[in-house]
């Protein structure tokens, strides 16, 4: 029989630095990433981890992903420069100078306006509710996202108010069915004639025509009115080429600012000089006011009595007031009256 083993005593308890360790629970940083990436713990032998796509600033903004502060505040003004550049680039490029032009620049200002805003605002509450999911306070996002809800109600009252109504005539600009005044020459006579409304190209035209023909020396004005700005452009070439103006039929509204700057301004018996306000579908009070005063000072220049034209602009734009030959002639409106 082969020997029996001896009783071996139970090995002593080990101590607890010689244990087997439980896995240390993870970091917070790895907690975060596992959030983030589920799978990274079950592939993190099988590959590198591809790197996470980062938005461009128009997208991060758009999902909220930017900070608050930099949200409202830098989003804002880039929106801002946007518009400002697009005005500024429509001064210099006026409808009057480059109707076409100065179209797609009105245009694309407002697209840029309208669609700018609107992602500013989308931006700004979903990054109100980000930053409460950061820890921020509840106060400060519920009034981020007021103000970014707020961005919603200024875009529809601007296009209800105001945009709608100017667009139509700035895409009639833009495709040419609205059309500059007719514009003809009588060389023989020296009398260059204007008829028709002042729509965006007629002072481009008559320069034209003047530029082309040698010796005119009057300008034969029959319009019921046109574009503010086309009136005031019209009346300083007059000016400035030092012609004679004269109505022997009507004259209203923007072409009165044309009429005033003749160096004479002659009235025919049966002429008609018509005064009124500006203003139109799309107006607000501080547009119809600059127009007005705008309007107003250049006429004053060429001598004319600022109490008729304080008379003139107090009448509603879809009124008309047409003044005696006399008042005419006494506030200097009409420098001659023809017989």
């Amino acid at each position: 029989m082969p020997p029996t083993e001896p009783n071996r005593p139970a090995p002593p308890d080990l101590p607890p630095c010689a244990r087997a360790q439980e896995p240390h629970p993870p970091s917070p940083r790895q907690q975060r990433r596992r959030a983030l990436h589920p799978a990274d713990g079950a592939t993190r032998h099988a590959g590198p981890v591809p790197a996470t796509r980062r938005r461009h600033y128009l997208a991060a903004h758009w999902h909220g992903d930017l900070p608050l502060l930099v949200a409202i505040a830098l989003s804002a003004a880039a929106v801002y420069l946007v518009v400002q550049g697009l005005r500024l680039a429509r001064d210099h490029f006026s409808l009057v100078e480059t109707p076409q032009l100065g179209a797609v620049l009105w245009l694309a200002e407002v697209a840029v306006l309208v669609i700018g805003v609107l992602w500013w605002g989308v931006g700004v509450q979903r990054a109100a509710v980000r930053h409460v999911d950061r820890g921020g306070t509840v106060l400060v996002a519920l009034l981020a996202g007021v103000v970014g809800l707020g961005a919603f109600f200024w875009v529809a009252a601007y296009w209800w108010l105001a945009a709608r109504h100017v667009a139509p005539d700035v895409w009639d600009t833009l495709t040419g069915e609205s059309r500059p005044a007719e514009v003809a020459v009588d060389s023989r006579n020296g009398l260059l004639r204007v008829r028709g409304d002042l729509e965006f190209g007629t002072t481009r035209a008559v320069r034209a025509a003047l530029d082309g023909t040698a010796g005119v020396r009057l300008i034969e004005l029959d319009s019921p009115g046109g574009r503010v700005l086309e009136g005031l452009a019209l009346g300083r070439l007059l000016r400035d080429r030092n012609l004679d103006t004269v109505v022997l039929t009507e004259c209203s509204s923007a072409c009165v600012t044309a009429f005033s700057g003749g160096n004479r301004r002659l009235i025919g018996p049966t002429a008609r000089i018509g005064l009124h306000s500006a203003g139109g579908a799309g107006s607000n009070a501080a547009g119809v006011a600059q127009a007005n005063a705008t309007s107003d000072e250049f006429i004053a220049r060429q001598g004319v009595d600022l109490r008729v034209l304080a008379k003139g602009s107090a009448v509603a734009h879809t009124d008309i007031w047409f003044p005696e030959h006399s008042v005419l002639l006494g506030s200097n409106l009409a420098t001659d009256r023809l017989r």
